[in-house]
This record gives C-alpha cells, sequence and structure tokens, in this order.
C-alpha cells in the first residue's frame, strides 16, 4: 500500500507517485483528514500528522498488504524506488524499515538518515546523529550504496507489515513535536533492522516551490 498523507499535495508528488515501477500490485491511498483546527498553527500540523498516519495505519492493517510504502505530499521519489526499498527487504530479511533519501526543509540541508553508531542488532543509547555532519561515514554510506542507519522523518519509507503492527503511530514523547522522530527511536529501541538506499534520492519541495536535492 502506497500511503500519503495529504497537508499540502504537490503536482510533483502526484506525478511520481504514479510513476512508481512495481511488477505487482499497489493500492495508492492519498488521505485528506485533517480535523484538528487549532489556532497554534505549529500544533494544528502536529496533531492532523498524526492523525493521518493513524488513520492509514488503521487502512493498511484491515488490508492483507505486505508493507507500507511512505511518500509525504512534498516528497519527489525517483521512479525506481519500490523495486530498490523491496529489494533491500528481499536481500535483508531482518530489515523492517528501508529509507529513500532527501533533506529536510528549514534544517540547513540536513539529511534524514542517521549514522548508526553500532552494527545491528547491537545497540546504543542515543540512536545516531545525521550523515550530514558525518563527514567519513557520509562518503563510507554513500560507496556502500545500502546501508545500515537508524531513521528520523518518515517521508520516504517502506516498512513491514509486522513493523507496523508491532509499533502503532503514536506520540511516544510529551514535547509537542511530530510524532514520527520518536516513532522511529522506537522502532530503533525494539531491535529492528533499519537501513537505507543512498540512491533513492528524493527531492524535498519548499514552500517557494524550489526543491531540495540530496548530493
Amino acid at each position: 500500500m502506497v500511503f500519503t498523507p495529504v497537508y499540502r499535495l504537490e503536482d510533483r508528488t502526484i506525478k511520481a507517485i504514479m510513476s512508481l515501477e512495481w511488477d505487482g500490485p499497489l493500492t495508492f491511498v492519498l488521505q485528506r483528514d485533517n480535523p484538528h483546527n487549532d489556532e497554534d498553527v505549529r500544533q494544528r500540523g502536529v496533531k492532523n500528522h498524526l492523525h493521518q498516519y493513524q488513520r492509514g495505519r488503521d487502512t493498511f492493517l484491515r488490508g492483507d498488504y505486505d508493507a507500507l510504502l511512505v511518500i509525504e505530499d512534498d516528497i519527489i521519489p525517483p521512479s525506481d524506488t519500490l523495486i530498490r526499498l523491496a529489494g533491500i527487504m528481499d536481500e535483508h530479511p531482518e530489515c523492517g524499515i528501508a529509507f529513500g533519501t532527501y533533506l529536510f526543509r528549514h534544517s540547513s540541508n540536513v539529511l534524514n538518515i542517521l549514522n548508526r553508531y553500532k552494527p545491528w542488532p547491537q545497540m546504543t543509547r542515543n540512536t545516531g546523529e545525521t550523515l550530514t555532519i558525518k563527514t567519513v561515514e557520509l562518503k563510507k554510506a554513500r560507496r556502500r550504496g545500502v546501508t545500515d542507519c537508524s531513521g528520523s522523518g518518515l517521508g520516504c519509507t517502506l516498512i513491514r507489515r509486522d513493523v507496523v503492527k508491532a509499533v502503532p503511530f503514536e506520540n511516544y514523547t510529551d514535547n509537542g513535536s511530530h510524532f514520527d522522530f520518536p516513532w522511529n527511536d522506537e522502532v530503533y529501541r525494539r531491535g529492528y533492522r533499519m537501513m537505507a538506499d543512498m540512491n533513492v534520492k528524493c527531492g524535498h519541495i519548499e514552500d517557494d516551490g524550489g526543491v531540495l536535492w540530496p548530493s
């Protein structure tokens, strides 16, 4: 199931989603359901973001889908995104989440992929820092192509059914921020393997229409 939570749906995102290559059946869910209308714009977005994912999860679990591909509504994924991310899971059956790469908006071009400090399944207290500030590790990850990581956002993510079922989309902290970072942290804490394909380079559309691309 390909899921897009709709807040400000971009035409370029729709075109990219509909161009995804895949030999098997796909279900596309572009869901617009934003019931919260707080005066605080940020909190309105935080609450609607979580609500959208919870609705998407319910829809996913009612079906017999193998995995959930999340493409957020301002992301431009390459056409082979699903093939490449599913390929990671085929080669590494223990991988619970596979990430495409993109740069965060409003964050000085920070990459969404975090450096995993120890090889899976070893754990550390800190889940990692963005590869943007880990120059040596970033070069190594790019050479490898597919690399172990710990995640942050959910902008372009393939999630196995067992992970979606076991780790609900909910707030795992009380700091008033979006749920996706703490959710990824919870997945890490539960011992699931997290991997990224550094060659799945997604565009991230800014408010002014410009697009950020990973190098």
